[in-house]
């Protein structure tokens, strides 16, 4: 087993982080996220129920094109 030390290891995600990045900066997830075109009936009303929940419940939905 190898062991880690946190500091170390951290250093390195952010190292490799900022490697993939363009100008330093993580792109959002936002705009990882696809259009949405080719989802199933299915999950378009999961998706809908999901956000629905959340509005009911008073917490920020999670951003979804359905």
């Amino acid at each position: 087993m190898k062991t880690l030390e946190l500091g170390s290891y951290l250093e390195g995600v952010q190292a490799r982080k900022a490697t993939l990045s363009r100008d330093s900066a993580v792109l959002a997830i936002e705009a990882c996220r696809n259009g949405g075109a080719r989802r199933t009936a299915s999950k378009r009303a999961g998706l809908a129920r999901a956000e629905a929940r959340a509005k009911a419940a008073g917490v920020k939905p999670v951003p979804s094109n359905y």
